[in-house]
């Protein structure tokens, strides 16, 4: 240590000078420091440029790559997940709301993962339409499945999914997917209502004419009641679709006050409403509720509507349908106002993200597509896809919700007949065990009422005649006469 004060340490160099004049004596001490602090740097230095090179003489010597050591240096410890990723969802499919798309991103995923599906009972992919779901109609739904747990959100009962049409009941779905999370998709009421019209054929079922130039849209809105009442088909597709596969009942539709109640409603109990127009901007908000992985959230359109039965929408007609579908219009600018409040609570990575998962999306669109086919579905007038590249990758995106339907349900049936197999081996097995048991039982007891027992005992244990006497045989058999060998002189 060297310090000039009052009390400094006098280095060795310092003591012959001790008794000379202060001011020299200072300007020693001083110029004595200076080269101790030089010599200390110097030193410091040497060590750590021999440190430095000492290491890649080594790896040299020992064939081990330098630029590994320092890469596996820089590297960070692997860090614990902030998140988990989901496995509890209930996806409230609406109509013509981009569900499929949606549906078939979570089946894919689902599916892959070998997870649990509530499929219909009936063979379908949808659930009943016009009323409330109830938890008896799911595939292999048993009542011993649902038993509330004290540490809630461990349950190992119910299913993991659910993505089929159904009207939304939240006691009876949470009886089927326990502490799940909750999403639907809402769209634009005007380009909904023109897309159920379309697909349910409601002109057709309505029996509206007109002329080639006339929109039969138009034709209905001149006396919506009477041309609603002639809908089976769709019946609940005709006014505010989508309100009622929220849960929303038509007495209600005409009421202010239970329209705002509902959608406070369903704001509480949904974790996220993926707007249609906004598809890819919802899909980023689902890919950071669920935890999941860029590609898990990878989608193709894959039922496209011919632009040949696309109607034509005045301002006065798109304003009757926005009166018409009023509590639609209330449900969707309100969560559409929602969705752009949590895309800003994202932050600035939020569109980072995005532009990134459209040209991954861009990409894979052209390498599954690559001689792909497009079908017409007469029926719903819709273009369908089919697949060109034949790799599993591909065949998943591509897939149907239909398709997912009916392999998640043989899955479960195989699975049923399995347990079914082992269940009906098990129970042969105890029946014969029963059965040995019971031979073994009455033979007991044939032989202590036809022989007497006697006061005997072998090894502690009380024995009857009969058992002795079979016990002598035994022994009789087991010790043989053995000869011993003579040798020969």
């Amino acid at each position: 240590m060297c310090t000039i004060n009052n009390e400094t340490t006098i280095m060795p160099s310092d003591r012959e000078s001790h008794h000379s004049s202060p001011t020299s004596t200072l300007f020693t001490r001083q110029v004595s420091c200076s080269i101790a602090a030089m010599f200390s740097l110097v030193f410091t230095l040497s060590i750590y440029l021999s440190m430095k090179q000492m290491p890649l003489v080594f790896y040299q010597t020992h064939n081990i790559s330098f630029e590994n050591v320092q890469l596996a240096r820089t590297l960070e410890p692997p860090r614990e997940p902030l998140c988990s990723p989901a496995q509890r969802i209930v996806f409230l499919k609406t109509h013509k709301t981009a569900g499929t798309s949606i549906g078939t991103i979570l089946q894919r995923y689902g599916y892959t993962r070998n997870l649990s599906f509530a499929i219909p009972a009936k063979d379908t992919p949808v659930f009943h339409c016009c009323r409330y779901f109830k938890r008896t109609d799911v595939y292999q739904y048993t009542e011993q499945e649902v038993q509330f747990e004290p540490e809630f959100g461990n349950q190992t009962w119910g299913f993991n999914m659910m993505t089929s049409h159904a009207v939304y009941s939240r006691p009876e779905m949470d009886a089927v997917v326990p502490d799940g999370l909750y999403v639907t998709s809402l769209r634009n009421p005007v380009d909904q209502f023109e897309s159920a019209f379309v697909y349910f054929d409601m002109m057709k079922q309505a029996k509206i004419t007109t002329n080639n130039n006339t929109n039969p849209l138009s034709v209905f809105f001149t006396n919506p009641e009477k041309y609603r009442k002639r809908i089976r088909y769709g019946e609940k597709q005709v006014q505010n679709g989508q309100m009622y596969d929220l849960g929303f009942q038509s007495q209600y539709f005409s009421d202010p006050f239970y329209i705002r109640y509902k959608i406070r409603q369903l704001e509480r109990e949904f974790d996220l409403v993926i707007i249609k127009e906004y598809f890819d901007e919802s899909l980023i908000l689902m890919k950071k509720l669920f935890c999941w992985e860029m590609d898990d959230i990878l989608y193709i359109p894959k039922r496209i509507r011919d632009s040949g039965f696309r109607y034509n929408i005045s301002e006065n007609l798109r304003q009757n349908i926005r009166e018409w579908n009023h509590a639609d219009v209330l449900l969707y600018e309100h969560f559409n106002r929602t969705l752009w409040r949590k895309i800003e609570e994202y932050g600035a990575e939020f569109w980072q993200e995005l532009d990134a998962f459209r040209r991954r999306i861009v990409d894979v669109t052209s390498l599954c597509e690559a001689g792909s086919q497009i079908i017409k579905d007469n029926v719903h007038h819709m273009n369908i896809i089919r697949l060109g590249n034949k790799t599993n990758f591909c065949r998943n995106l591509l897939r149907m919700d239909g398709e997912y339907t009916a392999l998640i349900r043989k899955r479960m049936q195989v699975k049923e007949w399995r347990n079914t197999k082992r269940n009906t081996s098990i129970s042969d097995l105890n029946s014969k065990q029963q059965t040995v048991k019971g031979n073994i039982n009455s033979t007991k007891s044939k032989l202590s009422t036809n022989n007497s027992p006697i006061s005997d005992t072998m090894n502690g244990k009380r024995i009857t005649r009969v058992r002795k006497k079979i016990f002598k045989k035994i022994v009789k058999k087991i010790k043989k006469p053995v000869t011993k060998a003579v040798r020969k002189p």
